[in-house]
């Protein structure tokens, strides 16, 4: 077990789960890579967002000033320095219960293991691809010498504001499917729901814990082919924080595009809760 440097434990070093055995499933998160100076705006933002606070914060200066924090199912990757091309491609971060039982499920679907497992601070990680050609991040936490859960702290930003943030990805409807499935083994949970929308072309949508795949008649020519995140409301055109950019569409306060549903088509996501790093390592 890697010991974390003292200059690596500011006080604002904490995690609500250091010991990611704990987790009942892969807790799957939207990475957003930013400049270490942005940290704490963007930390507010997401909170007043979902309404959830941060339940995840590192600073690891001892290598090129990285910084995580976690809210909801928002990764923040803060670095003082540039990202390397694979983190920039990685599409996912997932902290999992067992990193060899995540990379277990992985050969089974036919994955690939690009950066083989390695000890890293929060415990150990390893970069992959999905089948379907989705790079990720899988990363097992465990506690440090005296680490002690820590649970969030409310503050005012985090009033509930009933909206929900998921991984987006579109797929063609003849793949849906067997994405759905391919999902449910690589992250080893079931699909929490199924709905179709009759509506011209038809659309097909899926979550697998915080997942939202969304089957259309021809992804990568909609406009929304290249949005990577979904939010899940009540008040779909009332969301806190967001400007429009277009039909069920917002802008997010740190410019990133989110994909609006009305949470009353049946939408569910099981909510969980809750890495030494080189060039290439980012892991959560």
């Amino acid at each position: 077990m890697p010991t974390v440097p003292a200059a690596a434990l500011p006080d604002r070093w904490f995690r609500t789960t250091p010991d990611s055995a704990l987790l009942p499933r892969p807790r799957l998160l939207a990475r957003s890579l930013i400049d270490v100076a942005d940290l704490d705006d963007r930390i507010r933002a997401y909170e007043r967002l979902t309404g959830t606070p941060a339940d995840l914060r590192m600073p690891i200066p001892d290598f090129g000033g990285l910084e995580l924090a976690a809210v909801g199912n928002m990764l923040l990757i803060a670095s003082a320095r540039p990202f390397t091309p694979i983190q920039r491609r990685t599409a996912y971060s997932v902290i999992v219960p067992s990193l060899d039982g995540a990379l277990r499920r992985l050969d089974q679907a036919g994955g690939t293991v690009l950066e083989p497992t390695e000890s890293i601070l929060p415990g150990s990680r390893a970069r992959v691809r999905f089948p379907d050609g989705a790079i990720a991040e899988l990363v097992e936490h465990r506690p440090n010498p005296g680490e002690r859960p820590r649970p969030p702290e409310p503050r005012d930003t985090t009033a509930d504001t009933g909206v929900r943030l998921l991984l987006r990805k579109e797929v063609s409807r003849s793949v849906f499917a067997s994405l759905v499935r391919l999902y449910e083994t690589v992250l080893g949970t079931d699909c929490d729901s199924l709905v179709h929308l009759d509506v011209p072309g038809a659309i097909e949508l899926g979550t697998v814990g915080n997942l939202l795949l969304v089957g259309t008649d021809e992804p990568g020519s909609t406009r929304t082919a290249h949005v990577r995140l979904a939010l899940v409301t009540a008040t779909p055109r009332d969301v806190p924080g967001t400007r429009p950019a277009g039909d069920r569409l917002v802008r997010l306060e740190d410019g990133s595009v989110a994909e609006v549903w009305d949470s009353a088509i049946g939408l569910r996501a099981a909510h969980t809760h809750p890495g030494r790093t080189t060039g290439g390592t980012d892991a959560p």
